[in-house]
């Protein structure tokens, strides 16, 4: 059954935009993909959530999804009232002002100032699993590779070290607190380091990005997270599937 959006949910979901005493239930197979941002937004969050793997996705719940992909947002209020949020980006902006990731609350340079770093971000990675960690042709797989290690990551550790520098090294690309930012570029120096080595990145020759590592990946709620068999489950799909 095709669907679209419920308009009569508009006042509970602009009701609980700035609450943070919902329970959530986040939808997407067992790898990080495009789910990997909203899955560590919600970790280091604190609060009370679950993944949900599909069960039959092509023949039952792709018919149910509103664009008939994944992931789904599920919140639950403490009123009881769900609230569904659809595409991987709109999950990313909903949760982001839900926990103050944007910066100083609206501060609208603050939020564009997150917003851009965290859209230079995603299209590293973006290129990288587009262009290299999907591709079947080994030829064309190594030529990508290659572009990638060469012109892609040198450009993206300059711009960023230069960035978080005038940060003042502290952690965060915004200020002194957590920003979506912070968050995405962690993810993205998983994926370098298990792909790269310390070639790019690292304490030494990174020191401002280092930091911004460092200091997500002691947020104790993820690393609580990161214990679970879900999260096992997940890193062993994408193990299996991509390669990193």
């Amino acid at each position: 059954m095709s669907r679209t959006f419920d308009n009569n949910a508009r006042a509970a979901f602009n009701e609980s935009i700035y609450k943070q005493d919902s329970t959530f239930k986040l939808k997407y197979f067992k790898l990080h993909g495009v789910a990997a941002t909203v899955r560590m937004i919600l970790a280091t969050a604190g609060v009370e959530w679950e993944c949900v793997f599909p069960n039959d996705w092509a023949n039952v719940e792709k018919k149910e999804a509103i664009f008939g992909v994944l992931p789904v947002l599920y919140e639950t209020t403490s009123a009881g009232q769900t609230i569904e949020v659809p595409e991987s980006e709109a999950i990313e902006n909903y949760l982001s002002k839900k926990f103050h990731l944007y910066g100083e609350h609206d501060d609208a340079f603050d939020e564009m100032k997150v917003r851009a770093f965290s859209s230079s971000i995603q299209a590293l990675i973006s290129y990288y699993f587009l262009r290299v960690a999907v591709v079947r042709d080994a030829a064309y797989k190594a030529v990508m590779l290659e572009r990638f290690l060469t012109e892609a990551m040198p450009s993206f550790a300059a711009t960023h070290e230069r960035h978080l520098e005038a940060n003042g090294r502290n952690g965060h690309y915004v200020g002194d607190k957590l920003s979506l930012a912070d968050i995405k570029l962690s993810l993205a120096l998983n994926m370098i380091l298990a792909v790269t080595g310390d070639k790019f990145v690292s304490k030494e020759k990174t020191p401002a990005m280092w930091a911004v590592w460092e200091k997500v990946n002691v947020i104790p709620s993820l690393v609580e997270w990161e214990k679970t068999e879900s999260y096992q489950a997940i890193a062993e799909g994408n193990l299996r599937i991509l390669g990193f």
